[in-house]
């Protein structure tokens, strides 16, 4: 793992496309990160992706329904995931 040290408005470079800027620290030492990456990037929080994954094994373990596409119940479980992770 590579760490570094950063001030409020510097920023780190990944690959030729992707833009980490230190947004702020707050005095609990929580930090705000801005993130600049194309579209095709996807980007989530580790709990937010966790629990993704968890729902989409929930899911996979259910009874099959053959109304239901596969697709649509992966997105359908992202969007609840993302949804309660919200503050």
């Amino acid at each position: 793992m590579l760490t570094l040290t950063r001030e409020v408005g510097q920023q780190i470079y990944i690959g030729d496309d992707i833009v980490l800027t230190v947004v702020s620290v707050s005095p609990n030492g929580r930090v705000r990160l801005g993130i600049e990456a194309p579209k095709q990037v996807r980007i989530d929080r580790k709990e937010v992706l966790e629990r993704i994954r968890e729902e989409n094994v929930d899911s996979a373990n259910a009874a099959p329904d053959a109304t239901v596409d596969a697709a649509a119940w992966a997105s359908y479980g992202a969007r609840r995931a993302n949804a309660r992770a919200k503050p």
